[in-house]
């Protein structure tokens, strides 16, 4: 409700440091409060139109409403709403929100982008080694892990050994008994960055140096590069059969993905089948549709087998992955589009994935230079007397025990001591906390607080930097206190007071009524010969039983079937058609959607008003627009509210 609220407000609280005209530019002086021409006309030009009507709002009434919209936010602060803990967390979590477009370098991601795209066009094909550093790490895994990945290499480029064959011997990836550390062909974005920036700039044939990676140290081998296929979408039926799977079990659904293959050759909808069969079920649902994928998306027979449809509607024979038999069906192609046309999707991946953090990297980089960054880093070093380099771990009693305010670095006016540090330490991100030793998490922690700080910082100085981000940081804030002040002196007041709300309910009891209404039943007959036994069944006669509704149904119906259905309540205008023309011969027997015969019975019910819990709420509505109103005059006569005529004469003129 808050986020709805703040993003409806259209309109802010002045910005005194911010606004440097001279008096004849104020508009407005509520309580000491002044705001100017040029904040009025800001949200004014931005929302004069309706949103509902599509007509301009006047001048002077608009400004009615900015006044009142002041007078509730200046209220609110009086009461110090805005130090409620509630308020405080809301705005710190729309302040992270807001602020993340400006903690980064717009620059580099511009760069990532262009980049993204161009190597999008071409498709790379690569081998690797993995050698993966051991959790908890220390410094000593790592170098164990690069020494151990160097040796690799050596094996291969001076002794010639065979790159898949060391692959399978020495590659900690769990896939590399089947793939032999084949990676098959990948397009950008699809691997881990530095894997992919190797794979780009390598020669084919070649075997790259060892580079690490969040996963460990590689080696990679490219093998082959393409120009890009495009993407595909594809319909498949899938059967699983995983290699766990009992022989007799294969068998069955390899007899099964042949049937079916060969009821599609007869001319069954490949749709139908696939939402009967397809064990896949989030696409079965769907007759088998996949979302678009490029190349490296899916497992390479899959792949490979859709890759080679070439005509919309064409579908393979049954295909033997991991996961089971599919058989793929061709639903369309197209080739990639402009930088224009692919950005967006291109940064909503890059955004999503770990490369985003490269753009916050390279702005704290630019931050340090900005903010003369001084670093006495020997102050740092002398927490290294608490690790215990035998067990590679740190002393955390004696560590949390430091008093020592020594400084760590500085950014422009600002100071930050080795106390900070230990702060943060207690605290640690889920991704360092438990998975780093001794001085290797000392560092690693610190690396972090540094850039921790920076951002931090920054993001304290973004209101001065941004203007426009002051305004809308400001404007969310006024937006929640408009949420807290109308929940206690009007929504939650409405629905507490239930004797006020009833009394204005017997006050203005006339202004809720009912409109001319409809008591009655429509029975909806299979046929002309039923319909006719229900009416003589409802007549009755002199020698003939008059049956009840119920009494109808039953002689009728029977467990298996029924022949008649009885619709009954109180309609209003436009609720039914068929009620619509037979009480008030409104429309015409065309605009009946029923074909079944019917008959309706019943009787117009006269105006009247809507007892109080029909009408609730409506009411409770009614009520709270009451309530806002006294308000507002209470906060009129509270606060005094001077608007400068001349400068309001200026903007009528010109608007």
């Amino acid at each position: 409700m808050k986020h709805l609220v703040a993003s409806l407000v259209l309109i802010i609280l002045p910005f005194s440091n911010m606004l440097t005209g001279q008096e004849k530019d104020i508009l407005l002086t509520i309580d000491g409060h002044q705001i100017s021409k040029r904040e009025f006309l800001r949200i004014y030009d931005k929302n004069q139109q309706n949103l509902h009507s599509g007509e301009t709002t006047d001048v002077g009434e608009y400004l009615d409403l900015f006044i009142n919209f002041k007078l509730k936010v200046i209220e609110a602060r009086n009461m110090g709403l805005d130090t409620l803990p509630s308020v405080k967390r809301e705005l710190d979590k729309y302040k992270d929100q807001l602020a993340k477009p400006y903690l980064i370098d717009q620059e580099t991601l511009d760069q990532m982008l262009r980049e993204a795209y161009e190597r999008s066009q071409r498709e790379v094909k690569a081998s690797h080694i993995v050698i993966k550093i051991p959790r908890p790490t220390a410094y000593k895994d790592t170098l164990h892990a690069h020494r151990k990945i160097k040796s690799i290499r050596k094996r291969i480029i001076k002794k010639n050994e065979d790159f898949s064959a060391v692959a399978r011997a020495t590659s900690d990836d769990p896939s590399v008994k089947t793939n032999g550390g084949n990676l098959g062909y990948f397009t950008a974005l699809q691997m881990l960055y530095p894997l992919e920036n190797k794979a780009y700039s390598m020669d084919v044939s070649k075997i790259s140096r060892p580079f690490r990676t969040r996963q460990g140290y590689h080696l990679l081998k490219k093998t082959g590069e393409r120009q890009a296929r495009g993407k595909i979408k594809v319909a498949h039926i899938m059967l699983v059969a995983p290699p766990s799977m009992s022989e007799e079990k294969r068998k069955e659904k390899k007899e099964t993905i042949n049937s079916l293959y060969h009821r599609l050759k007869q001319g069954e909808p490949f749709e139908e089948l696939a939402k009967k069969y397809s064990e896949d079920k989030s696409s079965a649902r769907k007759g088998g549709e996949l979302p678009w994928f490029n190349v490296g998306r899916m497992v390479p027979s899959f792949e490979k087998a859709a890759f080679a449809l070439d005509e919309k509607g064409e579908y393979t024979k049954p295909v033997k992955t991991a996961i089971g038999y599919h058989i793929i069906k061709l639903l369309d192609r197209r080739e990639l589009g402009s930088f224009e046309e692919e950005k967006k999707e291109l940064k909503k991946k890059i955004t999503n994935s770990p490369r985003y953090g490269i753009t916050q990297d390279s702005l704290i980089a630019q931050l340090k230079k900005d903010y003369h960054f001084n670093q006495q880093i020997q102050n740092f070093h002398r927490l290294y007397r608490y690790v215990d380099y035998k067990n590679q771990a740190v002393k955390w009693d004696r560590l949390k025990a430091d008093q020592d305010k020594a400084p760590l670095f500085t950014l422009e006016d600002q100071t930050y001591h080795t106390a900070d540090y230990l702060e943060f330490l207690k605290e640690l991100p889920s991704d360092l906390d438990g998975k780093f030793r001794g001085q290797y998490l000392l560092d690693t922690a610190y690396s972090r607080f540094v850039d921790h700080k920076i951002i931090e910082y920054e993001k304290s100085r973004l209101p001065e930097k941004y203007p426009e981000y002051k305004y809308i940081l400001k404007e969310y804030h006024d937006g929640i206190l408009l949420f807290e002040i109308m929940d206690r002196k009007v929504w939650a007041e409405a629905s507490r007071d239930t004797a006020g709300l009833r009394q204005y309910y017997k006050n203005h009891r006339q202004e809720y009524m009912w409109g001319e209404r409809f008591r009655g039943k429509i029975y909806l007959a299979d046929n002309s010969q039923i319909l006719e036994q229900v009416k003589k069944m409802k007549k009755g006669g002199l020698f003939r039983k008059k049956y009840d509704d119920q009494e109808v149904l039953e002689e009728i119906n029977s467990e298996n079937e029924k022949k008649l259905e009885i619709k009954k309540g109180i309609f209003l205008k436009g609720d039914n058609p068929i009620i619509d023309l037979n009480a008030w011969n409104i429309g015409s027997k065309d605009q009946i959607k029923e074909k079944r015969p019917y008959m309706v019975k019943g009787e117009i019910i006269p105006p009247q008003p809507k007892a109080f819990e029909e009408a609730r709420g409506t009411v409770l509505a009614d009520y709270q627009n009451h309530l806002e109103k006294e308000w507002l005059a209470q906060l009129r006569d509270q606060y005094t509210v001077e608007v400068n005529e001349e400068v309001l004469n200026e903007i009528k003129k010109n608007h």
